[in-house]
């Protein structure tokens, strides 16, 4: 094969994956690209064979320390390099004093970095890492019109107009439910279109001590409720940097879920094993929280699981599960920044997110072409309706701040104590809003 017809059919195959995130493009499209701001083809097919006709090593940093290079290659380097042979990849994680802020400091260089809203301001915008690629996505002709539309609207509030990164998958909650204990008590199974109030008579049905064994209707991890809450309730007023803790919203959210965990034998569980207690243990009918398709206590589980749509709260009727959308965002530092965005837009193409949702990971591009094989792709999951994770209308998302990984810590707090009976929502609400507010002072004073 020689070089030239190899570098060609790269070439081809390359602005196929971005024309891909988008769809098919029209010939009057191409021809008005002039006048629209966007490449030719022609141009792009230039430019993407100049940025990968060198091999090149990109540097990849995750906040997690238990993260590896063999595990980031199975889960998106193999899908980069199968388009773009000549990228290699080294994994930086944060270790036992080492902390992404030191790496930046011993001059280490980071191409692309991952993050979500809850920590793209500490891990990016407050290190000065933050770059916009506007320019990138014209240069290529990324086409952000097929990214679903409440996740364009985040990527734009967070670089206050501009693109920092591309998504690559979006975290959603489910409502995920026990058929042996329902059926161990003869209740019908979850449905399509219930109510928080429907789930909460659910709970009551089948909240019971049996044979030495505590069986819980149901069980909310409520740091992921908050975090992608159907109210589109912010945690910080972008416009003051004030704590919004203390409002209507966060109140109707707290007294509606401790409504849970005051039905008898159905005690609140901690996230730290809320986990467990469903997957593991089985001894809960219902678990509200973030699908993680690959953790190991949804892929190794013995129980009979299936999942419902979350419930809907009467004051957003048909509004589903917010997301916690994730992002590849190219760095200010990266010394590769072409190849960068074109690795991080393999990972955002249709191509890309179809195969991700074939293993049960929601994808952030717009879902109707999902719905149907979301899962299918994995035995585990081959007859459960992971479609449900795919709500008509997500609710939108809320506004963030560099304070967000402030005042989250102090929510969590606050709803572990109405949770646990510790405190009224009032009383819990007041207390944790002045407690945001201190230590954003505090953080100022620095």
């Amino acid at each position: 094969m020689s070089k030239r017809w190899l570098v060609c059919t790269m070439t081809a195959a390359l602005t196929a994956v971005l024309a891909a995130c988008g769809g098919e493009q029209t010939a009057d499209k191409t021809n008005d690209s002039a006048k629209s701001g966007e490449a030719s083809k022609e141009a792009v097919a230039d430019a993407i064979a100049k940025a990968t006709k060198d091999p090149v090593e990109l540097t990849v940093f995750f906040n997690d320390g238990s993260y590896t290079l063999e595990r980031f290659m199975q889960t998106y380097g193999n899908a980069i390099q199968k388009k773009y042979p000549n990228f290699k990849f080294k994994v930086l994680v944060p270790g036992k004093g080492v902390t992404l802020k030191d790496l930046i400091a011993q001059g280490q260089t980071i191409d692309m970095m991952q993050t979500h809203r809850a920590n793209i301001y500490e891990m990016l915008i407050d290190l000065n890492l933050q770059n916009d690629i506007s320019d990138l996505v014209k240069k290529y002709n990324y086409n952000l019109g097929a990214i679903e539309t409440v996740v364009l609207e985040e990527m734009r509030q967070l670089a206050d107009g501009g693109i920092y990164g591309l998504p690559n998958g979006s975290s959603r909650l489910g409502l995920m439910y026990n058929k042996d204990v329902f059926d161990k008590f003869g209740v019908a199974y979850p449905k399509d279109g219930m109510s928080w109030d429907d789930t909460f008579e659910l709970a009551k049905k089948l909240s019971r001590v049996e044979g030495g064994v505590n069986y819980q209707g149901l069980v909310v991890i409520g740091r992921h409720y908050n975090l992608m809450n159907q109210l589109s309730q912010g945690y910080v007023d972008p416009a003051t940097n004030k704590a919004t803790l203390q409002n209507d919203n966060w109140k109707k959210l707290f007294d509606s879920f401790s409504r849970a965990f005051k039905i008898d034998a159905n005690p609140y569980v901690p996230i730290a094993q809320a986990n467990n207690v469903f997957w593991k243990e089985g001894r809960a009918a219902m678990l509200v929280s973030m699908f993680v398709s690959g953790a190991d206590y949804v892929r190794n589980t013995n129980i009979r699981w299936d999942m419902a749509p979350l419930p809907m709260l009467k004051e957003r009727p048909g509004v589903g599960t917010g997301l916690l959308n994730y992002y590849f965002n190219v760095t200010s530092i990266s010394k590769h920044r072409d190849q960068a965005f074109l690795a991080a837009a393999v990972l955002a193409s249709e191509e890309f997110q179809k195969e991700q949702a074939l293993n049960g990971d929601a994808p952030a591009l717009k879902g109707d072409k999902y719905i149907d094989s979301i899962g299918k792709g994995a035995p585990q999951f081959a007859d459960k309706n992971l479609k449900s994770l795919i709500p008509v209308q997500p609710a939108p998302s809320y506004k963030v701040n560099k304070y967000q990984s402030i005042v989250d810590k102090v929510l969590d707090t606050a709803f572990d104590e109405v949770a646990m009976g510790k405190k009224d929502a009032n009383t819990a609400l007041r207390e944790a809003d002045e407690a945001a507010n201190k230590k954003i002072a505090e953080s100022n004073s620095k």
